[in-house]
């Protein structure tokens, strides 16, 4: 697999300010449309980058928006294609997650939160200057909210939702929050997890920044990061390990990490990182499929999507979309009706 490259971005990006270890902008020109089961369903879409997505039913909703924190966006895909709703937001939506078909909540800068339940959208933004870039909804009385201040103090901040309304159950953690999955929390050097109503320490050898946290099951969990090379690490129910990832599929920090029962652990990061780990071996496309830059992944059925796009520019976003599967056509972009 040939090196992938490394372009300067402005020291002041926030993007970069999130993601130090990234360090670079795509290359259109490298781009490869298709690598066997791997390629990009969609590129250019407008309103903004693509930060995550999350399976509505039989659809998968993503969102986005300007890496300078203006304006989010929402696509939603189906098997008619692709459509998108600019400014659906005031503010850059990073995180989506729901607790049934027909209901999410969506996160992002300045304490924004969105719910939508069954086509009926409410704002329930909350009272922080924070970013919130991860969210968890158990139920649907249950939502866990996280973020905090990456270019000011560094701290991280941990939101609930319960019996309808917000609250800010932890603040000033030592390390922003990056995301969480059912009772873990992953961040700036820290992983925490929640134990009989008490947050207790479980940060990995070394305190690694991690991105993204998921798992089979709460002893089989899986989180990405690193500050210049990438980091897989799996908590077994009693300690973590760290997983050595292939060269091959990725030399730099890792944004991105989806797996499931019975499923295989993906992974997704710059230059157009997507690769899979069976627990023995990795596979991944013999060349990026694109130069763009993914910052989540999601298996959705029988196809696996990665959400990104020019993460690391000021200018004007757009978003990019990666596919594994066996078909791998595109799809028409169309706004939202």
């Amino acid at each position: 697999m040939s090196a992938r490259h490394v372009f300067l971005i402005p020291a002041a990006a926030l993007a970069l300010l999130a993601f130090p270890g990234c360090d670079g902008e795509g290359d259109d020109d490298d781009s490869a449309a298709q690598e066997g089961p791997w390629s990009v369903l969609a590129d250019h879409v407008p309103g903004g980058t693509l930060l995550s997505a999350w399976s509505d039913g039989d659809d998968v909703v993503f969102v986005g928006g300007g890496m300078d924190g203006s304006t989010g966006v929402i696509a939603r895909y189906s098997s008619g294609g692709l459509c998108t709703e600019e400014g659906a937001a005031d503010d850059t939506l990073w995180w989506i997650h729901g607790p049934r078909p027909g209901e999410w909540y969506a996160v992002g800068t300045s304490g924004t939160i969105l719910h939508e339940t069954d086509g009926s959208r409410v704002d329930e933004s909350v009272d922080t200057t924070a970013t919130l870039y991860g969210v968890w909804a158990a139920d649907p009385e249950h939502v866990y909210a996280v973020g905090g201040d990456v270019a000011g103090t560094g701290l991280g901040e941990i939101w609930v939702r319960e019996d309808g309304a917000w609250s800010l159950l932890e603040g000033e953690i030592p390390g922003v929050v990056f995301k969480v999955w059912e009772d873990w929390f992953v961040g700036d050097g820290i992983v925490l997890h929640r134990e009989d109503g008490a947050q207790v320490d479980r940060t990995p050898d070394g305190a690694p920044r991690l991105l993204t946290v998921r798992g089979r099951s709460d002893d089989d969990v899986w989180a990405v990061g690193g500050n210049s090379t990438p980091v897989l690490v799996h908590w077994d129910g009693t300690a973590w390990s760290e997983v050595t990832v292939d060269p091959a599929c990725a030399t730099q920090p890792l944004n991105g990490v989806f797996t499931a029962p019975g499923d295989d652990v993906w992974i997704a990061g710059n230059f157009g990182t997507m690769a899979a780990f069976d627990g023995q071996s990795w596979s991944c496309p013999p060349l990026p499929v694109t130069g763009e830059h993914f910052h989540a992944v999601w298996g959705a059925g029988d196809e696996v999507l990665w959400a990104g796009g020019n993460m690391f520019t000021m200018d004007e976003n757009y978003g990019t979309i990666g596919r594994h599967a066996g078909d791998v056509s595109s799809i028409t972009v169309q706004p939202c009706g």
